[in-house]
């Protein structure tokens, strides 16, 4: 689940600001059928926008956080500028959702003072530009489905196109069967931190954020499931703590010939406390195996995103994945040669799985 922030603007009643969760799935299953949708992956970047009613159809736009590049924007017909440097409102990228797939979250709960002031300082800029926003989301909305404008067109999600798969979506009776495909290549590297984070900016990788997954593995010795099978982790059940999201994660990986992790079929459950969720799967069977806490460091282009992950007692490793939802071989030889281009000390394997070495390195130690 993605955690989400949205803002029901009404014409003449502002709502405060509420927080809730989107199912992650559903973003990934947009950007199959328009690569315009902000991309997301494992819950690992908080998702957060404002809901408009547009043309009678709920509307998600989503908010980018500050950067120094937003000092000089100034607003438009594609996005808002929130006050002198507290982020963006992407107008052209936002797409239709449907309020049963998202969650209250109690806005009291989020512990990082500093992003809980940046949210305040953004909602009383929401509060007080409410008509401007609405008013020029539904003017971007008629340029791109009525007008026509070949100039909005191009930059826009398809908001017609996501509205149709947005209601077939929520017509899917088991949505834990809609299976998101992904080619993504891993390897470990032998260089200080601030080289790698120099090596992609100079190959104009963006920074987006950081972020820890502290990830408990459960399996069940009983019955065998998710047990690792000769040292080898495939299908995962995860405790995973990350931000202040919390959650329980079942991971189906599918490879190719070669190895490479090229899908996964996910189930997420989401939860209140960690102790209390090991503890019940506890009850059911199920007993740690491995912890990993994973130091995450974001970096993305139009086409790929970029994770150096510091894992503790392992080393550092290059995670990059493609945004193309069509997994195929030509396209792990096009990350490979990314990652070679970036001319680091890398190590030879690029299917590295990290959970497997560091549980290998427990075992034998």
């Amino acid at each position: 689940m993605y955690p989400v922030i949205f803002l029901e603007v009404k014409k003449n009643n502002m709502e405060r600001l509420k927080f809730y969760n989107i199912e992650d799935k559903y973003i990934e299953y947009l950007y199959q059928f328009d690569n315009k949708v902000p991309y997301n992956k494992n819950n690992k970047r908080p998702y957060i926008g404002i809901v408009l009613e547009i043309n009678n159809i709920t509307y998600f736009a989503p908010m980018f956080s500050p950067k120094p590049q937003h000092r000089k924007y100034k607003s438009n017909a594609t996005y808002i500028k929130i006050g002198e440097n507290l982020g963006i409102i992407r107008l052209n990228n936002m797409i239709p959702v449907c309020k049963e797939n998202l969650r209250y979250i109690d806005f009291n709960k989020i512990q990082d003072k500093k992003y809980r002031n940046l949210l305040i300082q953004q909602n009383n800029f929401i509060q007080l530009h409410t008509e401007k926003i609405r008013d020029t989301a539904n003017k971007l909305y008629k340029f791109v489905t009525r007008d026509k404008k070949e100039f909005f067109i191009k930059i826009c999600c398809d908001f017609k196109l996501l509205e149709n798969k947005c209601r077939l979506f929520n017509n899917i009776k088991d949505k834990e069967e809609v299976n998101i495909n992904n080619t993504e290549i891993t390897c470990e590297v032998f260089e200080k931190l601030d080289t790698i984070k120099q090596k992609l900016k100079s190959n104009n990788f963006e920074y987006v954020e950081e972020f820890t997954l502290d990830d408990i593995y459960m399996c069940n010795m009983d019955t065998k499931q998710y047990v690792p099978k000769n040292g080898k982790i495939t299908d995962a059940l995860i405790i995973r703590y990350t931000n202040d999201n919390k959650e329980i994660i079942s991971k189906k990986r599918a490879y190719n010939s070669d190895g490479f992790e090229i899908g996964t079929e996910k189930t997420v459950l989401k939860i209140d406390d960690i102790k209390n969720a090991e503890r019940l799967l506890n009850n059911l069977g199920f007993t740690r195996f491995l912890r990993m806490i994973d130091k995450n460091y974001c970096y993305e282009n139009t086409e790929y995103i970029a994770y150096i992950q510091v894992i503790d007692n392992l080393g550092i490793f290059l995670e990059i994945e493609s945004k193309s939802p069509n997994s195929n071989e030509k396209e792990i030889e096009n990350l490979i040669n990314i990652v070679q281009s970036l001319q680091l000390k890398i190590g030879t394997k690029f299917d590295i799985r990290k959970a497997e070495l560091l549980y290998k390195k427990l075992q034998n130690s």
